[in-house]
């Protein structure tokens, strides 16, 4: 009995531990263009400053830290990511946020790390990305 006990506690610890928020600088991106669609869809993503890589649990790697938001639609909202337009290939806006939930993709072949949009502490405006 006390041996479950144990284990269910180290279990609510490790998860408990795994939910930790953590604040983020850098820049969140929707890319409408081909290429981005064919490759990770339509997700809103975010890039931290490299100086706040070491924050996310990932392994290190020689490719830059990105993940894309589980939940997008809430992210989209919180981030006031203006709709798709025709005249260009996305949006981009410097942002401070608040993630839990991270999974890094450990896979070989396409795929993302992957995060919760707790919140936004501030965004700034959106600019259009230009279509190449």
């Amino acid at each position: 009995m006390q041996l479950a006990a144990a284990l269910l506690l180290a279990t609510a610890c490790l998860s408990a531990q795994a939910q930790t928020p953590i604040v983020l600088d850098g820049q969140y991106s929707v890319r409408t263009d081909e290429m981005s669609v064919q490759i990770i869809g339509e997700r809103v993503c975010f890039a931290p400053d490299k100086a706040q890589w070491g924050r996310l649990p990932r392994p290190a790697a020689a490719h830059d830290a990105w993940f894309c938001f589980a939940n997008d639609g809430q992210a989209r909202r919180l981030l006031r990511v203006p709709a798709r337009q025709a005249d260009n290939c996305g949006w981009q806006a410097r942002a401070r946020i608040v993630i839990d939930s991270y999974q890094p993709y450990g896979e070989q072949g396409d795929g993302n790390d992957m995060a919760r949009l707790a919140s936004v502490i501030k965004v700034a405006q959106p600019n259009a990305i230009a279509c190449e």
